[in-house]
C-alpha cells in the first residue's frame, strides 16, 4: 500500500529501565524492569499512525551495528515502510538510555549516532504520488529543509516536531504548515515562559497552526482563522511519559488526514498521548483507533478544548 505519510528524521533504539527513585551521584539503583525497543520522534509518530491503520514510510539512516538492525526490525514489525531507511557502513546508530521513576518522571541520555539521512532521489515522485503529509523533526537540518522545500513546491502538508531550539531552525520554519513544539522550545524561542506569546511569534514564520505541548498542563494552539484554545491533558494513571510528544504528533497528523477541525485533531492527539502512558516504553501502549475512539467516548465535557480570552 502506498504511504499517505512520510517521516524524515530520527529513529533510535531506546534502552529503558524503571527504578523506584533516582539515586544520588556515585550511587546505584536496581531497575525493576528493563525494556529495549525502537524510539525517536519521527519514527514513533509513524508507528502511531501505522497502529491507526495509516500507511507510512520513513526516510532516515541507521548504522551497520546491531542497534541499527534492531531499529529496522522494530519498524518493520510495526508495518512502517523502510525502503528509504538507509544503512550507513562503518557508522553508529542513534541510541538512548532512559530511566523512569515510580512517579513517571524520566531522564534521557542519548547519542545521535554517525549515520546521516539523505533526501532520496525518489522523494519528488513519492510526494506527487500518494503522500499527503511530510513529518519532520529537524535534527538533521539541511536535509529537513531540502525535504520541506520540496513538499511546499508540491503542495504536500508539512508538520514539524520541534522539541529543542536548534541553531539554524529559523531556516526551516517558513516551510512548515503545522508547527507542534514543546514547552521547552517555546521558552527558548521567546526567552521567557509565555506559551501564548511564543505561539504568536512563531505564527509569524507562516505556519497555519502552532501548538505548544505542555505535558500535564495540556496544550495551547492558535493559527490562521483559529482562535487560541487550550486542550487539557486527560487524567490517566501514567506509568511512563516517554514518547508522549511523538505519539501526540502521530495523532495530530491523523486528524489532518481526516480533514478535521484543528480542535478535534488536537483532542484526538491528546487522547493518543494519554493512552500511551499506560506502560513502560515509547511504543508499548500506543493505542489502536478503536481504543482512542472508546476512550474519547468515555470522556466528559471537561475534556473539550477551552477557549482563551
Amino acid at each position: 500500500m502506498k504511504p499517505l505519510v512520510i517521516g524524515l528524521g530520527q529513529c533510535s533504539l531506546d534502552i529503558l529501565g524503571q527504578v523506584d527513585k533516582y539515586p544520588a551521584l556515585d550511587e546505584k539503583a536496581e531497575m525493576n524492569s528493563l525494556l529495549v525497543q525502537g524510539g525517536g520522534p519521527v519514527a514513533t509518530a509513524l508507528v502511531t499512525l501505522s497502529r491507526l491503520s495509516v500507511p507510512v514510510a520513513i526516510v532516515g539512516a541507521v548504522g551497520d551495528d546491531d542497534f541499527g538492525r534492531q531499529i529496522r526490525e522494530g519498524l518493520f514489525q510495526e508495518r512502517v515502510d523502510c525502503t528509504y531507511l538507509s544503512q550507513s557502513p562503518h557508522s553508529s546508530s542513534q541510541v538512548a538510555f532512559v530511566t523512569v521513576d515510580a512517579q513517571g518522571h524520566r531522564n534521557i541520555f542519548w547519542h545521535r549516532g554517525a549515520a546521516l539521512p539523505v533526501v532520496p532521489k525518489q522523494l519528488p515522485s513519492l510526494l506527487t504520488d500518494s503522500v499527503r503529509v511530510l513529518h519532520l523533526d529537524g535534527l538533521h537540518l539541511e536535509t529537513a529543509i531540502a525535504a520541506a522545500k520540496l513538499a511546499r513546491r508540491q503542495a504536500v502538508t508539512s508538520v514539524l516536531d520541534a522539541g529543542t531550539l536548534r541553531p539554524g531552525i529559523e531556516g526551516l520554519l517558513p516551510f512548515i504548515d503545522h508547527l507542534v513544539v514543546s514547552e521547552k522550545f517555546s521558552r527558548q524561542f521567546l526567552g521567557r515562559d509565555d506559551p501564548e506569546a511564543a505561539i504568536q511569534g512563531l505564527l509569524g514564520y507562516g505556519s497555519v497552526v502552532v501548538t505548544v505541548t505542555m505535558g500535564r498542563s495540556g496544550s495551547l494552539s492558535a493559527g490562521k482563522g483559529v482562535l487560541p484554545f487550550h486542550q487539557p491533558a486527560f487524567a490517566v494513571e501514567a506509568i511512563d511519559t516517554t514518547g508522549c510528544g511523538d505519539v501526540f504528533h502521530g495523532g495530530y497528523i491523523y486528524g489532518l488526514l481526516q480533514d478535521w477541525p484543528i480542535e478535534r485533531s488536537v483532542r484526538f492527539a491528546a487522547a493518543c498521548a494519554a493512552l500511551k502512558t499506560r506502560a513502560l516504553g515509547g511504543r508499548t501502549a500506543i493505542p489502536t483507533l478503536q481504543e482512542v475512539e472508546s476512550f474519547l467516548l468515555c470522556q466528559d465535557e471537561h475534556s473539550s478544548p477551552e477557549a482563551i480570552g
